[in-house]
């Protein structure tokens, strides 16, 4: 069981970064659409009947590269990952689920859970972003990595 453990343990950081690239590189165009192709973007949250979408449209925008940043540079990267997670369901129920939201839904969940791995600048426990609450599924990691 602990050379499982092991294993695991390797492919935790290399699972992490391999979710932020999915995340980042997905959500990008998207989220710049939002701002250059506004007019197009109202009419399709219009059409989700979506509720204010000239003012939803900027907002999702907004909170997608905020997320994205957030992910790329490991700064709070689970609070981005949830912000996307929100947005993906979101997105799924209001415009049906397609492979991209989806694939963008199962990493922005992985990063919530796993954190943002090496190569961050602060990515807090799971337990810090909850308000002090340890989460019993995610174990503590040592020499000096935060989760």
């Amino acid at each position: 069981m602990s050379g499982l453990r092991t294993v695991a343990d390797r492919m935790r950081p290399m699972a992490s970064i391999l979710m932020r690239v999915v995340a980042v590189t997905i959500t990008l165009y998207p989220a710049i659409r939002k701002f250059t192709e506004y007019a197009r973007r109202v009419s399709e949250f219009r059409s989700y009947g979506l509720p204010w979408p000239e003012l939803a449209v900027p907002l999702t925008g907004v909170v997608e590269i905020v997320a994205i940043i957030s992910i790329g540079l490991g700064i709070a990267g689970r609070l981005g990952a949830g912000a996307l997670v929100i947005g993906m369901v979101v997105a799924t129920l209001a415009a049906g689920p397609n492979p991209f939201s989806v694939l963008v839904l199962l990493a922005s969940v992985g990063l919530c859970l796993l954190g943002t791995g090496p190569y961050s600048y602060w990515n807090p426990a799971l337990g810090d972003v909850l308000g002090g609450q340890r989460a019993a599924l995610i174990p503590s990691r040592g020499r000096g990595e935060r989760e």
